[in-house]
């Protein structure tokens, strides 16, 4: 059965908002077009969200690009429910919906911080869409990740509630006033029937989608013990130690004040590691302070120190030598894909 054909089944057999909510949870590529525009470099669909344990949406939807994030709020209502009085005036549920939305908008402008912490954890734990991409992350923008309180949030609220079919022309221009007065839309549940006919080849894309052997053998462990995959964004360098001994070279590992991971000298190069999922990523850093990323899901954390110091040599290759960045590049693909070392984790 198609998409459409299954949601419109959903809609005729719900009688309130939570039958709707577990068609919706089972369909997180839906619910993220409906309220997310194309681009971006992360994507997110958080089902049943708490904010602080305070207040709980429905949904949240994360897309990041460079700098931010986009952050979509969700509350839904009713299917078979009108939003507006006939007199134009908002229902008492509607009403009762805008009161949430206006406790969450007052939770992002007065504890951001802490909102950006809730966002970060729940992304890592309980992603939906790409479950065997997101899961045991930290959430990033490029660089920065979402914890940063540098970081921008551009956030959005919407209340889904009733059908078109609950609105006629009065109700309409009621409802085309609703955002201005109360900074949130109102969405009937039509919308999703909507996406949902543009979805087609997408979404048989999405449901097709190869996972390879090492991310459902990933997915299965998570789902035993989340917990030992999850690393906080500001992570501890008090669990390794602060220098290392690698062939006779010695490293000091420390802490990297102005975001998450830890920071290595390497001959004259820095260094950034970032520990992901019990594997490490490696940048560079150069010196007008800018990250490039060298190697991602290294095995231990003498390998990534071990291939930084390979890879700060190949640099000092292509100024002494004049020889091409190119030939550099080669190498350094043909040790990703050759490792010559096979330690064990630290």
């Amino acid at each position: 059965m198609i998409l459409k054909n299954k949601l419109t089944e959903a809609l005729k057999q719900a009688k309130g908002e939570r039958e709707i909510h577990a068609f919706l949870k089972q369909e997180p590529l839906l619910v993220w077009a409906t309220f997310m525009a194309c681009g971006g470099h992360s994507d997110y669909v958080i089902p049943e969200f708490s904010l602080s344990g305070k207040y709980y949406a429905d949904f949240v939807v994360m897309q990041s690009f460079s700098g931010g994030w986009n952050i979509a709020f969700i509350e839904l209502e009713p299917v078979d429910e009108k939003p507006f009085n006939k007199d134009g005036s908002p229902s008492k549920r509607l009403r009762g919906a805008i009161k949430q939305i206006d406790d969450w908008h007052d939770f992002e402008k007065e504890e951001g911080a802490s909102l950006r912490s809730h966002l970060a954890d729940a992304a890592q734990k309980c992603d939906t869409l790409y479950p065997e991409r997101n899961l045991g992350r930290e959430p990033r923008c490029v660089k920065m990740p979402l914890r940063d309180p540098k970081t921008y949030l551009c956030c959005k609220y919407f209340i889904v509630m009733g059908r078109r079919s609950h609105f006629d022309e009065e109700l309409i221009h009621a409802k085309s006033k609703f955002a201005r007065h109360h900074n949130v839309e109102l969405l009937t549940y039509d919308r999703f029937t909507t996406v949902a006919e543009k979805l087609i080849q997408q979404y048989e894309h999405y449901k097709s989608r190869t996972i390879e052997k090492e991310e459902k053998d990933f997915l299965d462990q998570f789902a035993e013990n989340p917990e030992q995959f999850i690393v906080s964004g500001n992570q501890d360098v008090s669990k390794y130690p602060s220098e290392m001994d690698i062939y006779g070279t010695r490293h000091n590992i420390r802490s990297n004040e102005e975001g998450d991971g830890f920071l290595v000298n390497v001959l004259d190069g820095l260094y950034e590691i970032f520990e992901d999922r019990r594997t490490f990523n490696l940048n560079r850093i150069d010196p007008d302070g800018l990250g490039f990323n060298i190697a991602i899901n290294l095995e231990s954390l003498s390998a990534t120190i071990q291939l930084a110091e390979i890879y700060e040599r190949f640099i000092h290759f292509h100024i002494n030598t004049k020889h091409s960045l190119d030939l550099v590049n080669e190498c350094l693909q043909f040790l990703r894909e050759n490792p010559p070392f096979r330690l064990e984790p630290d």
